[in-house]
């Protein structure tokens, strides 16, 4: 008997792990991490499994292995990089690719733009270019820019072949012959310093060609820790802020800078213990000040956050941070974006989407047959904050949403669902909704 593993519906789909970290088990078909079944449970689930390709998927891989009677089967490649082959049943994938329970708030009502299964995978961050378009920054397929239009059509933009941006920003006239260019924080290459989770590549993205071309890597903190990036904007023009593109860093809980020369250099590392690991990023109206979202981490369990813990901050040009907080009570804080004129009574309220708990909870590790693709909990949410400071709510249900942008009377919110670098699915699962005032 041998077993085969659904291709990849694309060729060059790299999953960043560190070597020895993630297994692939040859249990009906499902890439699953760090574990070991007889020939005797293989042979049971993959006669059980009733299987279904992911969209365009039409081959076998050459990924197989010879089942020995009396052995224990592990399917494990040992380089930094390694493809993800994938079987899923018919009755886990409908699951995935179901909508979310999704309510709002009596002033607001949404609609679906681009739902479940259809092209995105981690739709992570938003860039408006129109009342009619927007950008979509997404980790998966190796790394892909997107343009996703009002009637919910999908394209690509740019797809990297060897950095995976997930956040960006468009470079202002300031940086010369770049101007218009797309600036981006993406995955590199593991390195021993941490591998996927420290996106510390800056790469820069011809808009015309699609090319990328590596600007920096950004370099350890004043500490001495490695920079993982979380989110990148560009400053206003004719601000403190401006001629640089910023960026914040979750794993040494800094904020970093790259000017268009492209030196790439630490700003400032913020207390972590009092203002949280930073997350989103954005400027106020007037340019004089950063809006600085972060996440507070669980004393028990620091590699979680607080439900409740997260903050909006101000931080200065000299990176001071205001005492007073924008808004306090979320959990995991990501883009931002103020509401425009014609945004229904709301014009001037910061929007923010927040993702709640990144995890898992049946993972892998708990659940090796199922982890793959169980979803994760319906605990994110997009809040307003008042003109008074208060933080309201605008719509729950949703499950990991990040990215948030306003086209024209419309808020567009990019939920990367159950991917991204905790999550143990890798389909086309992220969706895009648009909430609308009444």
């Amino acid at each position: 008997m041998r077993l085969q593993f659904c291709a990849k519906p694309w060729s060059n789909r790299l999953i960043r792990r560190r070597a020895g970290l993630l297994s692939f088990c040859g249990v009906a078909g499902l890439a699953v991490g760090a574990c070991t079944h007889t020939p005797e449970q293989v042979a049971v689930a993959a006669d059980a499994l009733q299987t279904a390709s992911l969209p365009g998927s039409v081959t076998l891989s050459t990924k197989t292995t010879t089942v020995v009677p009396g052995e224990p089967v592990t399917i494990e490649d040992k380089r930094d990089w390694i493809e993800m082959p994938y079987a899923v049943t018919r009755a886990d994938l409908k699951e995935l690719y179901a909508m979310p329970p999704i309510e709002t708030a009596p002033q607001f009502q949404f609609s679906t733009l681009v739902p479940p299964g259809a092209e995105l995978w981690d739709p992570f961050d938003i860039h408006v270019q129109s009342s009619e378009s927007f950008l979509v920054g997404d980790d998966a397929k190796s790394g892909r820019i997107w343009q996703v239009n009002i009637d919910g059509s999908v394209k690509s933009v740019a797809a990297p072949e060897r950095f995976a941006p997930y956040t960006f920003d468009i470079a202002p006239a300031s940086f010369g012959r770049y101007a218009g260019h797309i600036y981006a924080l993406a995955f590199n290459e593991p390195t021993q310093a941490g591998g996927w989770e420290l996106a510390d590549a800056i790469i820069r993205v011809d808009p015309n060609t699609g090319e990328d071309t590596l600007v920096c890597y950004l370099p350890d903190n004043e500490t001495g820790a490695g920079a993982g990036g979380f989110f990148v904007r560009f400053g206003p023009p004719n601000t403190p802020f401006a001629d640089k593109l910023w960026i914040t860093t979750a794993s040494n809980h800094s904020i970093y800078h790259v000017a268009a020369d492209g030196t790439c250099s630490s700003f400032v590392t913020i207390d972590l213990d009092r203002w949280g690991s930073p997350r989103g990023i954005g400027f106020t109206p007037d340019g004089k000040s950063l809006l600085l979202a972060t996440a507070k981490p669980d004393a028990a369990n620091r590699a979680k956050t607080l439900r409740g813990g997260g903050k909006i901050l101000l931080m200065s040009a000299d990176g001071a941070i205001a005492d007073k907080p924008v808004a306090t009570g979320l959990h995991e804080p990501g883009q931002m974006a103020y509401a425009p004129n014609g945004f229904g009574n709301f014009a001037g309220e910061l929007f923010v989407a927040d993702a709640g708990d990144w995890h898992n909870e049946r993972g892998i590790a708990e659940q090796p047959n199922k982890g793959p693709t169980e979803t994760v909990g319906n605990d994110g949410r997009v809040f307003r904050v008042t003109s008074e400071g208060k933080l309201e709510l605008v719509a729950s249900g949703l499950r990991n949403p990040v990215g948030v942008g306003f086209l024209g009377n419309a808020l567009a919110v990019g939920d990367i669902n159950g991917d991204f670098h905790i999550g143990y699915q890798k389909f086309p699962d992220g969706f895009v909704i648009l909430i609308k005032p009444k």
